[in-house]
């Protein structure tokens, strides 16, 4: 498998997924943070410890990541893009 091709497929896979969460299509952050709610419902519910969250990351937070991953994987498709082209 060349190595272009790996880096144009990895490349598009984050940035589609970075994407995704990035500009929050069909609530994707929102469906992140109610998960981590429900962890934390269902952790509670197993020990007996009802205590408040502890929020470790937003909607805000799970989009800029998803930016950053977004972001990682254009660089990655560019690469292999620009290997493809020069023949290196």
């Amino acid at each position: 498998m060349p190595v272009w091709l790996f880096l144009m497929v990895l490349g598009l896979a984050a940035l589609v997924a970075g994407g995704w969460v990035a500009l929050d299509i069909r609530g994707a952050a929102a469906a992140m943070v109610a998960s981590q709610q429900r962890g934390h419902d269902l952790r509670a519910a197993a020990t007996g410890d009802f205590s408040p969250p502890v929020r470790w990351v937003t909607a805000f937070g799970f989009r800029a990541f998803g930016a950053a991953i977004g972001l990682a994987g254009l660089v990655l498709f560019l690469g292999g893009v620009l290997e493809l082209l020069t023949n290196g």
